[in-house]
């Protein structure tokens, strides 16, 4: 006979630990099972101490999930490489860690769809429950006594400081503040804030801090190396999962599938990626979809899956000056390593207990950058324009170029980089199965990157200004020729291998034609995910797309819920690690609410 319990979550991922270590905190009887692909995480190196998060995109790291693209004629034939956490605690263990929080208007647009509890003012409480914020005190969008800590960081590189330094002088129409996470600032500079304990100098993941701090809870129980198949749904209501061997955790091993059945409540949480699957499986989705793969359809809706959004960056790397400290030496070097676990360990401190970023700036364009990219005019005028809090993006400069840590090494550099990310593109892609019975089948996968001009004139914006704020740094000199664009002969604009930083009041660099169409062709070959999918099983009205009410209920089965990023109907203008803890807090309340026990 299947063994039962109250709740089963398909996926052990951010929200899946939030909601399961509320709901164990609000009623220690409840039985739970969480069953993860991956495997745990807790107190393991390469999740606990921050400066390993390079690790995990390595092309054979088993701590995510590598989703390839079909060939997108947007990105120059290229197919792009979506990685997704797997482990215990999911992109809470594997992500950059970096602290930027979105727009309140992105919740207001939530709730104007007509998600009930979900406005910005409804769900601020929440926010401000799931943090400890160390940098500063007394701020009225912060919580200063949560289960998640945001700091600084344990190390100063000054390579912030000379960012923002230079941003003074050079751009003083865009402000400084000390924090440019309110909810409402989207064109300041600001020091970038990170998810790491201020006193142990550990990441802050949601696994350790919701949910293993249960683990001698007899009731809870926390399965890894599996993978849920599909919804076990009887007379339209859910009533357990199947679930077989995952094949990266155990290569190899019997695919048997096995039933564990839930009397209250099945709660899918497997991400942008497994919850529309899941679904597919389970026979909810698109008839078109779902008879292709001789799947019977049980629910017919036609939004599961698509809806596909995501965040793009560039990161172009710059060389260093000889006496610049990054992070590049405790990347590569294993020789100095010891000295640096000494200090983490006995202090918190130190490059161990940091990401290399110190410094970003949100930002909203000026007429001046508007009018040099005219393709972004249109969707200026119809979707930023009347949501000042909204901004295009970010740009966050590295101390080091965790896009490739080997390159200092293999060209005897030091090297520093900035991140140009956009929040907000235009461009919408889907995510389906291949195969109705193999759980472990890649899926298919059109993220539809770079599809409409603006979001490529959005990424070129980024990328000037970034060249032109690091051009003026004390530490730059030069950029590498291979990470930035290639510029037509005698161009003006061409990269300088090596030079000194020119006079913050230097004149900004001119572009021809010639040369944003170097950059047009420099975007469409390096554009990358920077990890941040979301919205594939979207809360919006059936009728628009909709998968799930604003209860989180899937349309059409009683006893099923979605929890997690890909419930988000529309984007965020943050990275998404915040908006997935707030999607956790939410369903607990709601979950506890519908089993009559106090969320905690």
């Amino acid at each position: 006979m299947s063994e039962v319990f109250d709740i089963i979550f398909a996926g052990g991922g951010t929200t899946a630990c939030v909601i399961a270590g509320r709901l164990a905190a609000a009623d220690p009887s409840l039985k739970i099972l969480i069953v993860e692909s991956g495997q745990h995480s807790r107190d393991l190196p390469q999740h606990v101490q921050p400066y390993r998060y390079i690790e995990h995109l390595a092309p054979d790291s088993t701590t995510v999930s590598f989703h390839v693209a079909k060939p997108n004629p947007h990105l120059n034939g290229r197919a792009a490489v979506v990685p997704c956490g797997r482990s215990v605690g999911g992109g809470s263990t594997v992500n950059f860690m970096a602290y930027v929080r979105g727009a309140a208007s992105d919740y207001d647009g939530w709730a104007a769809l007509g998600n009930k509890g979900w406005s910005f003012s409804e769900v601020l409480p929440l926010i401000r429950k799931l943090e400890t914020f160390t940098p500063i005190s007394n701020r009225p969008t912060h919580g200063y006594s949560g289960p998640i800590c945001v700091s600084a960081g344990g190390a100063d590189f000054g390579i912030g400081n000379q960012l923002l330094n230079v941003a003074r002088v050079y751009d003083p129409a865009r402000p400084q503040v000390d924090d440019n996470n309110d909810f409402k600032t989207a064109n300041a500079y600001s020091p970038a804030y990170k998810y790491i304990d201020p006193v142990t100098g550990k990441r802050c993941d949601a696994a350790s801090r919701y949910l293993y701090p249960h683990s001698e809870n007899p009731n809870l129980k926390i399965m890894v190396g599996k993978r849920v198949k599909r919804v076990i749904i009887e007379n339209g209501r859910a009533v357990g999962v199947e679930y077989t061997t995952d094949a990266i955790s155990f290569p190899g091993v019997s695919s048997e599938l096995v039933t564990v059945k839930a009397s209250k409540l099945v709660v899918v949480s497997g991400g942008a990626f497994g919850s529309p699957s899941i679904l597919e499986r389970s026979g909810i989705g698109a008839p078109s979809v779902l008879e292709k793969k001789n799947i019977p359809v049980l629910v017919d809706l036609p939004g599961v899956g698509e809806n596909y959004q995501d965040h793009l960056g560039v990161c172009p790397a710059f060389y260093a000056s000889d006496e610049t400290e990054t992070m590049n030496d405790i990347w590569t070097d294993p020789n100095i390593i010891r000295a640096h676990l000494q200090e983490w360990g006995r202090n918190g401190t130190g490059k161990i207990a940091h990401n290399g970023a110190e410094a970003m700036v949100k930002v909203r364009p000026t007429a001046a950058q508007l009018k040099s990219e005219p393709e972004l005019q249109l969707r200026w005028e119809t979707f930023f324009q009347n949501n000042p809090d909204k901004p295009v993006g970010i740009i966050a400069s590295f101390a080091g170029f965790p896009l490739d840590p080997s390159l200092p090494m293999l060209l005897g550099r030091k090297l520093i980089s900035a991140l140009g990310c956009i929040f907000y593109p235009d461009s919408i892609g889907s995510v389906h199965i291949t195969n109705g019975e193999d759980a472990n089948s890649p899926l298919e996968f059109d993220p539809d990157y770079c599809s409409k001009p603006s979001d490529v004139a959005q990424l070129s914006l980024l990328y000037k200004m970034t060249r032109e704020l690091v051009r003026r740094m004390p530490a730059y000199r030069g950029e590498v020729a291979a990470y930035h664009p290639k510029f037509p002969p005698g161009s003006p604009a061409a990269c300088r291998g090596t030079e000194d930083p020119v006079p913050t009041d230097a004149p900004d660099i001119v572009y021809s034609d010639a040369d944003d169409e170097a950059i047009v062709k420099f975007i469409r070959d390096t554009v990358s995910t920077t990890w941040h999918s979301l919205g594939t099983c979207a809360m919006k009205p059936l009728n628009q797309g909709g998968v799930v009410d604003a209860r989180l209920n899937v349309y059409g089965v009683e006893g099923l819920k979605v929890a997690d990023l890909s419930i988000c109907p529309t984007n965020v203008g943050n990275n998404t690690y915040s908006t997935a803890l707030l999607i956790g807090e939410k369903a607990a309340a709601i979950i506890a609410e519908d089993l009559g026990v106090k969320y905690v």
